[in-house]
């Protein structure tokens, strides 16, 4: 055994691989840049995902429509601050 090379492979090892090759080339449209593709609506990460495409198109509006986006968004953290408030003062109120 001096002189002979003890191999962990028979054949050649392919080592220039890609490390993505399980994911498409070119996506079907623009999604999360970090995978290249969408994530699953019911995570976290979807929700996070449609998120940011919906700032994404709310900051491509102008005019009234853009107005309009805003008074929804608007309303609707009014309305989350509006539960926390009446929650804490539940919450108070029971002490």
């Amino acid at each position: 055994m001096s002189g002979s090379r003890l191999l962990a492979y028979p054949g050649s090892v392919e080592t220039d691989e890609r490390w993505d090759d399980d994911e498409p080339a070119y996506p079907p449209r623009y999604v999360d840049g970090a995978w290249g593709r969408t994530a699953n609506p019911n995570t976290a990460d979807g929700e996070l995902q449609n998120i940011a495409a919906f700032g994404t198109g709310l900051s491509r509006l102008n005019g009234p429509r853009r107005l309009g986006a805003m008074v929804v968004v608007w309303m609707i953290l009014l309305g989350f601050g509006i539960a926390i408030v009446s929650g804490i003062i539940g919450i108070v109120s029971i002490w």
